[in-house]
């Protein structure tokens, strides 16, 4: 079962936002306040998104790991039993390696590893603009005070 069918049975769902993902201008002193505004909680929605996102990756990606090791230490116990040393221990883990139970399970794992890096970096370029657009506000909102002094 999949970290999301999981997350599912336990009545917890992740809504997708529903607008589309946020592009910053390319200079972000040009955009009005209410605008601003708005970026910021596009940014944060799709922020938080991203990070429950990342979250099942992991999970799904350590659930793969765990199935690749089982199987391969499952293989190693059963053709070599408590008799395992030196030369043909290496020998045993090389065929284990080849199966193609081990390498599909393998594949699994790295095609979880790339989605869960990429998942990453997306999360990365989110709270970036994010920290930026919150900086943004805030030096308006301290340039506004000093204009009332």
């Amino acid at each position: 079962m999949s970290a999301l069918e999981k997350f599912a049975d336990w009545g917890l769902t992740f809504y997708k936002p529903e607008t589309e993902q946020v592009v910053l201008p390319n200079d972000i002193t040009d955009v009005g306040s209410e605008e601003l505004g708005t970026l910021y909680t596009r940014l944060t929605s799709w922020s938080d998104y991203i990070a429950s996102q990342l979250t099942m990756a992991q999970l799904e990606e350590r659930a793969a790991l765990k199935a690749k090791e089982f199987k391969e230490n499952t293989m190693l116990v059963r053709r070599m039993g408590s008799s395992a040393k030196g030369e043909r221990v290496t020998t045993v883990k090389a065929e284990i390696a080849v199966d193609p139970d081990v390498v599909a399970l393998d594949n699994d794992y790295e095609e979880k590893y790339a989605y869960r890096k990429l998942v990453e970096m997306l999360l990365t370029n989110h709270e970036r603009d994010l920290q930026l657009v919150s900086r943004e506000i805030t030096r308006r909102s301290n340039e506004s005070r000093k204009a009332y002094l």
